[in-house]
């Protein structure tokens, strides 16, 4: 692949500082690494360098793409997402509106339930034509990178049918995918007994996850309701024995003592953590597990909101994510998403913006080639219709980005 400048950059965002230092935690302003009237050059899909002003003699005669003084920042990256489903959940929103709670309908029939019925009804090729529908949704708003969960099959055929589909999705999108098996998503009607369940899950469906490598983590629904701390422990266990990673639901309802249950079993992330204690905050902490903050998610189901400001002056990661599924979040931008983490959740600008970034690509493991545009990192970057950073941020993603690149690509989808 030949050289290409990135030329004429209203104000160019590198996070530099943070790569260089591979730091998580007390991000500021000058931690953005933010360049005015610069200028960027790509080798080989990688960043080589960057400056302001002219762009040196030594990069004169290579091609070269002028950004037209819009703001050129890393792409997106969300690191907890439900892309494999079918079936349609809005009469659930408007079931809220009129007062009914996630819980309630899901004792219904509603909520994981409904979307399961629906998933199992469709074809492997069906279901891959709805993600890549979904994905495109993410390609579109900027998002360059993903986690991606199984959940909607709950059974051992089925949970491997989605983990197959997000196989064959991750060798033909430009995207890059990362996938968990969430095998403790919900207890199936089927079972009568919620330890049958967990122990088929658990010995069945883990073993060939690892074997075929069909994901790089696994996850559980920890909550009132669903699975408790105590139930989830040997499936935890077993996931360390296979060596799969882990990445868990937490205290999105109330306080199920997730944040010292993932700081135990070494999880790289605690998602949703809206009611995690300061104990468990202080646990996840000291481990560096990261807090994945879903502000999405409270919008649209109207339950609290996390406090970030109690993960970030106790020194634990915060990213944010979009928590995007059929049912109780269907966001899928990401500069939206960081607007909310910082209304509602309490970051600042530079918190915000390294959440869904820099933090983001640590929470996937990838944060040595992905969420900075530090020279070596990988050229996933977009062209956005802004002047600088902070009118993107106060524009909570209304407007696309005009340009997407991965690797040093151009594949915006138009």
């Amino acid at each position: 692949m030949s050289k290409i400048a990135v030329t004429n950059i209203g104000q160019l965002v590198t996070l530099t500082p943070l790569a260089d230092e591979k730091r998580l935690t007390n991000i500021s302003r000058e931690d953005l690494g933010c360049i005015d009237s610069a200028w960027m050059t790509i080798s080989a899909g990688k960043v080589e360098a960057s400056g302001t002003g002219e762009l040196p003699s030594q990069y004169k005669g290579i091609e070269t793409y002028d950004a037209q003084q819009n703001l050129v920042t890393p792409g997106f990256i969300d690191c907890h997402t439900h892309p494999v489903f079918a079936g349609n959940r809005s009469q659930e929103f408007c079931q809220r509106l009129d007062g009914s709670t996630y819980q309630e309908i899901a004792e219904k029939g509603g909520g994981i339930k409904f979307t399961r019925r629906a998933t199992l009804e469709a074809s492997k090729e069906r279901l891959i034509k709805l993600t890549e529908s979904q994905i495109d949704k993410f390609l579109k708003c900027g998002t360059t990178a993903i986690e991606a969960k199984s959940g909607y099959g709950l059974t051992v055929d089925s949970e491997i049918k989605l983990l197959e589909v997000l196989a064959h999705i991750k060798q033909l999108s430009p995207i890059h995918l990362e996938t968990t098996c969430l095998a403790l998503h919900a207890v199936p009607d089927e079972f009568t007994s919620k330890q049958q369940f967990i122990t088929e899950m658990t010995d069945k469906l883990l073993p060939i996850v690892a074997k075929r490598k069909l994901a790089k983590w696994v996850d559980a629904f920890l909550e009132k309701g669903y699975f408790s701390k105590v139930e989830v422990i040997p499936f935890l266990r077993k996931a360390k024995q296979l060596n799969l990673g882990i990445r868990l639901h937490i205290d999105e309802f109330t306080d199920q003592e997730g944040g010292t249950l993932a700081a135990s079993h070494g999880a790289i992330t605690a998602d949703h953590c809206e009611h995690t204690s300061v104990e468990g905050i202080l646990a996840m902490a000291k481990t560096g597990t990261i807090s994945v903050l879903l502000p999405g998610t409270s919008l649209y189901t109207k339950i609290p909101f996390a406090n970030a400001k109690l993960f970030t002056e106790n020194n634990c990661p915060v990213a944010l994510a979009s928590d995007y599924n059929p049912g109780s979040c269907r966001f899928y931008n990401l500069g939206f998403i960081a607007t909310l983490g910082a209304l509602h959740n309490g970051l600042s600008m530079a918190e915000a913006f390294a959440a869904i970034t820099y933090v983001a690509a640590a929470a996937l493991d990838i944060h040595h080639k992905k969420g900075s545009l530090a020279p070596g990192f990988d050229a996933d970057f977009l062209v956005l219709p802004y002047p600088n950073l902070s009118d993107w941020l106060a524009d909570a993603g209304q407007q696309l980005p005009k340009e997407v690149f991965i690797e040093g690509k151009n594949i915006y989808l138009r």
